[in-house]
C-alpha cells in the first residue's frame, strides 16, 4: 500500500515534467524499431545459403495491395478450405433444435445475449471440409455500427460444444482441421480494416490481429512454405496533407497450432507535406512494398526479413515476442486551417513550436497549453493511443 502511496504522489507531483521529456518532435525523420528486431547484414537465411541464384517471387507481390493492382482481386489463400454452409449429412436445425445426423443427439437452441440495438436474424450451420465439426451461426444486424455481425458456437461432430465466439470463423487450416482461420475485410475506401482470426476450438482460444479502421495500410498474409508459420505483415498508415506521415509496420509469425511465436514493430514518421501514399511506402524502409523474403534462421525461433528500396537492401533480425509498446505518432493541428504558424503549442513545462506540429511519444494522457496572439490561453488534456493514429485538433 504504501509503494502505491508513493508512486500515486510522485506521479501527480510529475507528470508534466515526465510526458514532455517523452514527445519527441520530428523535424525531417524518425525511426523506431522494437528492441527484438535488430538490422543485420551479415546473416543469410537457410534457405538463401547455398541458392544464391534462385529466383523467387519477392513476397511483397503477395500483399492485398500489390496482387489488387496487378490481378484485380484480393490474393488467394491456399493454404486455407473456406467452411461450408448448410451439410444437411451431418445436422440440421429443426423446429429450434440442432440434431446431429450421426449420432441422433438433440440440442435446444438458447437464443444468445444479442447487444442492445441488434437485429438477429435465424442461425444457419456450417460445417468443416471434414465433417469433424458443426458451427451454429447467429447473424445479427448492429444499427449504431451499421454492420452484419455474427455469434458462434462450435460442436464436435458427436454434438459436444466446445467454444462460443462473437465473431464468424470462415476458414480451417489446410494442413490442421482443428485451427479456424478469419481473414475479415470489413469498410470500404478511407476506413477499411483488416482483422485476421485464429480459432482454436478445442482450447476455446481466439486471437486476433488487426490494424485500426481509417488507418489500415497494406497486408500481408501468407504461409512461409507448405509446412512453414503463417506469417502477418500490416501496415498502420497516418497521413495529414501539410505536416507529413507515419507508418507502423507490424510483423507476426503465427505456428501451425495458432499461436504466436515471433513478434516485432517498425515505426517510420516524416515530415513532409503532400506525401502521397506510394512515397509514403518508398520512404519507410520497412514497409511491406520494400519487403523481398522473410526466411528461418539457423537459431531457433529466428527470422530474417529482407527488403529493398532502390539499389539499398536492409536485413532485421526477427527473434521473439516483442512485448514493448511502440511508440505512438501525433499530429497537433490547427482547428482552423489558416491559423497555422500563429498558435504556439506547449506540453506542461516545455515549447513545442507552432502548430502544425508532428511528434513521438508514449501513449497516455497529455496536458497540453495552446498559446493565442494577445496573450490568451487554453489548456487541454488528450488521450494519445498506442498501435493508433493520434490526431489532435485544438
Amino acid at each position: 500500500m504504501a509503494f502505491f502511496l508513493l508512486f500515486f504522489f510522485f506521479t501527480m507531483l510529475f507528470p508534466q515534467h515526465l510526458r514532455a521529456e517523452a514527445f519527441e518532435l520530428v523535424e525531417k525523420d524518425f525511426l523506431w524499431t522494437s528492441s527484438n528486431l535488430k538490422e543485420t547484414q551479415s546473416l543469410q537465411p537457410i534457405s538463401q545459403r547455398n541458392q544464391r541464384e534462385k529466383k523467387v517471387q519477392p513476397i511483397k507481390t503477395q500483399s492485398y495491395k500489390s496482387y489488387l493492382d496487378q490481378k484485380g482481386s484480393h490474393p488467394p489463400y491456399p493454404f486455407l478450405k473456406p467452411i461450408n454452409k448448410d451439410n444437411r449429412s451431418l445436422a440440421e436445425i429443426k423446429n429450434g433444435r440442432l440434431i446431429f445426423k450421426k449420432t441422433g443427439r438433440t440440442i435446444l437452441l438458447n437464443t444468445p445475449s444479442f447487444p442492445q440495438g441488434a437485429s438477429p436474424v435465424p442461425p444457419y450451420l456450417l460445417s468443416t471440409p471434414d465433417g469433424k465439426w458443426v458451427l451454429v451461426v447467429y447473424p445479427y444486424y448492429l444499427h449504431q455500427d451499421k454492420e452484419n455481425l455474427y455469434l458462434t458456437e462450435v460442436y464436435t461432430e458427436q454434438g459436444n460444444r466446445v467454444a462460443t465466439y462473437d465473431s464468424l470463423p470462415t476458414h480451417v487450416s489446410a494442413s490442421r482441421s482443428d485451427l479456424f482461420v478469419s481473414p475479415e475485410r470489413t469498410g470500404c475506401c478511407e476506413t477499411i480494416k483488416w482483422t485476421i482470426r485464429f480459432y482454436s476450438p478445442r482450447q476455446g482460444k481466439v486471437s486476433e490481429y488487426s490494424c485500426p479502421e481509417g488507418f489500415c495500410g497494406d497486408i500481408l498474409f501468407t504461409k512461409l512454405g507448405d509446412r512453414g508459420p503463417f506469417a502477418i505483415v500490416q501496415e498502420i498508415l497516418g497521413k495529414v496533407g501539410e505536416i507529413g506521415a507515419s507508418m507502423q509496420t507490424n510483423f507476426y509469425i503465427v505456428e501451425n497450432d495458432g499461436n504466436l511465436s515471433a513478434s516485432g514493430k517498425a515505426l517510420y514518421a516524416i515530415r513532409e507535406p503532400h506525401l502521397d501514399q506510394k512515397r509514403v511506402e518508398s520512404l519507410s524502409p520497412y514497409s511491406i512494398s520494400n519487403l523481398i523474403s522473410i526466411e528461418p534462421l539457423s537459431e531457433k525461433g529466428s527470422w530474417f526479413l529482407l527488403f529493398e528500396s532502390g539499389d539499398k537492401r536492409k536485413g532485421l533480425k526477427l527473434i521473439s515476442n516483442n512485448i514493448d509498446p511502440a511508440p505512438s505518432p501525433v499530429f497537433l493541428l490547427p482547428k482552423d486551417p489558416w491559423m497555422a504558424g500563429k498558435q504556439e503549442m506547449k506540453l506542461g513545462n516545455r515549447h513545442l513550436g507552432k502548430l502544425p506540429l508532428l511528434g513521438i511519444t508514449d501513449s497516455g494522457q497529455m496536458n497540453f497549453t495552446l498559446f493565442f496572439e494577445g496573450g490568451k490561453e487554453e489548456k487541454y488534456i488528450k488521450e494519445v493511443r498506442s498501435d493508433f493514429v493520434n490526431i489532435l485538433v485544438f
